[in-house]
This record gives C-alpha cells, structure tokens and sequence, in this order.
C-alpha cells in the first residue's frame, strides 16, 4: 500500500480518541434503554444518535479513501493500469460484482438480525435476570440496520448506479482498484502478495491476491487472504502478458 494512505501511530490514536467514545456511548445508551425502559420513543432518538454517530465515524475512518480519490482527480498519482470496456463487458464486471456485495452483507444483516432476536427474546422470558441479554440483543438489533443501511447506500448503490454510467473505465493503484464514473473505489488493497493472469469461462483476467494482517488472542499470524479478479476487455487480451508484466513488476 502506498505509504501516503496509511495512518501513523499519532493519527490512529486521535482517530481512537475520537472513535472509541462515541461508539462505546452508543452501546451504553442502547444496552440501557434495551434493559431499563424499551420505549419507541427513546429507541428512536437512540437511533438517530446513533445514525450520526455512525456516520461521523465513518467520515474520520474513511479520511484517507478522501485523499486517494483527491490525489487522483487532481492527477498527482498515477495509475499502473487502465481499462476500458465495451458495454456488454461493463455490465457483465458490475452485475459480477454487485451480486457477491448483495449476497455478502444480506447473509451478515440476516444473521446479525437472528441473533439479536434471539436475544432479546431470551432476556424477555428470564425477565429481570435477562438485562444482559436484551442489552446485546437491542444493540446487536440497531447494528444490523444500520449495516443493512450503510451498505445499501453507500456499497450497493454506487454498483447499481455504475450499471448505466457512459463512462466505462477502471484504474488500477497500488492503493486499490477504481471505477472513474463517479470515483468509487471498488477494491482496497492492504499488502499485495501476488498478481498473476487468470482465464476462466474464455476471459482473461488479472487477478489480485491480497493480504490483510493481523494477530489471533493466542498472538499468531491471522492474515486473511482474499483475492480479486479484473477482466482485461477482449481488445486488450493479446496484451496481457504485457499488462501482467508492467503490473507485476510495479507490486
């Protein structure tokens, strides 16, 4: 990843600061309402608090998405590859796409909301011993609605909306993988570990392996491994050896 998107020990410690508040508030005001009193009333303002907390959040997280997607309007960074494509290839890449994202976060939102179900129906039958159970149960209910939410708006609508868009391009960062209709990032990358050529169902594809590290509570490696794969659009697939290469040796 490129070095000018990546927080420094500072900046995530302000950004902590920041965060770690306004989330731990939130789960306390909730937990509280859940446990104590569950009125409407206050589960909406509840809501509502949380919706701007939520969207506050994501603003101070996404501030270096923000500062990719000016430094490339602003052409001070420049892509390792371009790709443009036909219309019947475009949809083909979108729908592709859109229909892992849907799948992905209704499977979250849908066990997420059974959970908290189960929850809150739990602590309503132990009654007075069931306050812990309704507090997570509340608050793991809000959650999902607001993932349900924020997914929509802010990940699966920009796809539906790329579907009919006149400008059919992607650009290719170090930083991630970009859709220059409406500069939607498409793909992130955290530490590149390999690129390689792929051809499935007569494509070619460049595909992308990525890494995301971290560490289990036991302290060992618990990387996750994830890969993308960006179809070359058939004008450009006698080249793909060339694109693999410049590609390659750029990561």
């Amino acid at each position: 990843m490129d070095r000018n998107y990546v927080d420094g020990t500072l900046i995530t410690l302000v950004k902590s600061i920041i965060i770690i508040p306004l989330g731990t508030t939130y789960l306390a005001l909730i937990g509280y309402i859940g446990a104590q009193n569950s009125r409407l009333d206050y589960f909406i303002l509840a809501f509502f608090y949380g919706l701007f907390s939520s969207l506050l959040i994501k603003y101070i997280i996404d501030s270096n998405k923000r500062r990719f997607i000016y430094d490339i309007k602003h052409k001070k960074i420049k892509p390792i590859l371009s790709f443009k494509y036909t219309k019947s290839e475009w949809v083909l890449f979108i729908q592709e796409n859109l229909s892992m994202r849907k799948k992905k976060h209704v499977i979250v939102v849908l066990c997420i909301f059974m959970v908290s179900i189960s929850l809150i129906y739990w602590g309503h039958t132990l009654k007075n011993d069931g306050e812990f159970a309704l507090a997570v149960g509340y608050n793991l209910l809000i959650i999902s609605l607001f993932w349900g939410i924020f997914s929509y708006q802010f990940l699966i609508s920009p796809l539906k909306q790329a579907l009919d868009c006149r400008i059919r391009e992607v650009q290719c960062f170090k930083y991630g993988i970009v859709l220059i209709n409406e500069y939607y990032i498409i793909k992130t990358f955290s530490y590149m570990k390999n690129v390689s050529l792929s051809k499935k169902h007569n494509k070619h594809s460049i595909c992308f392996t990525d890494e995301t590290r971290g560490t289990s509570f036991e302290g060992y490696d618990a990387n996750r491994i994830m890969k993308f794969t960006l179809p070359i659009p058939k004008d450009q697939k006698e080249n793909s050896k060339k694109i693999y290469a410049a590609v390659f040796r750029t990561y």
